[in-house]
């Protein structure tokens, strides 16, 4: 797939900076915790060219002026999030991203930028990802299958500082928060240092030779380890027990 760049769209009444008040002669600072919060800078990381196009017309319909960045891969989204000279307001992000996961997406935007409203906007609806979203950072979570009314209304309400969530995944923040699903820090503590870091190397995409030699181990010894996080992270595999791992936190 031939993936272009983050850009502007041009199409969009939200790619240029407008003031209501031609009395304003400088752009007051936007604070998201703020009634009166309105998004001048928007990032949206999204694969698909329809949605993208939905999600503008979404931006275009609420009036919002300004700047709206569009991107496609998840390494596009963090590449300009390292950029010093941009600022943002508000993220949707997209989960199933082509290169990288929209949670890593997530925690770098959270990492950039801490009072960032974001909101997932995805068709992956499975507890797992809902939970992992949120301990990543995000603040809200819908579905492209909800109506572009919905989609509209969610992200008024991320706009004023609520948490739109659509009403089917609640259930799951509920569980989270009644301790059904078990907690991070609970693996955590199972897992000893040298378990999390065999963890790290695994997730970096080391084979298990190299994991020995950075580490200073014996084969043997990593090899062990990984049994260990197998069991302890309830994996049947190198990939489920990484992305186990991701979706607590740990990693």
């Amino acid at each position: 797939m031939n993936m272009r760049g983050p850009y502007i769209h041009g199409g969009y009444k939200s790619t240029f900076f407008k003031y209501s008040c031609d009395a304003m002669s400088q752009e007051i600072p936007i604070h998201a915790d703020s009634p009166r919060f309105i998004p001048r800078r928007i990032l949206v990381v999204e694969d698909n060219p329809l949605f993208e196009q939905v999600i503008g017309q979404v931006i275009e319909s609420l009036g919002i002026d300004g700047k709206t960045y569009f991107c496609q891969t998840g390494s596009q989204a963090l590449s300009l999030c390292e950029d010093n000279k941009v600022g943002l307001d508000l993220a949707l992000v997209d989960l199933g991203l082509p290169d990288i996961s929209g949670i890593e997406v997530i925690r770098g935007l959270r990492r950039r930028y801490p009072d960032l409203p974001i909101m997932v906007i995805s068709v992956i609806s499975t507890e797992r990802s809902v939970l992992a979203a949120v301990r990543a950072g995000a603040r809200g979570y819908i579905l492209k299958g909800d109506s572009k009314a919905a989609i509209t209304q969610a992200i008024q309400e991320l706009m004023l500082g609520n948490y739109p969530i659509t009403p089917a995944l609640a259930r799951y923040l509920f569980k989270m928060a009644g301790g059904a699903t078990g907690t991070s820090a609970d693996t955590e503590h199972k897992l000893s240092p040298r378990e999390l870091e065999t963890l790290q190397h695994l997730s970096k995409g080391h084979k298990y030779e190299e994991v020995a030699r950075i580490m200073g181990i014996a084969l043997s010894t990593v090899q062990y380890n990984i049994r260990n996080l197998y069991r302890k992270l309830d994996a049947n595999s190198q990939m489920q027990a990484v992305t186990k791992a991701r979706d607590q936190g740990l990693i």
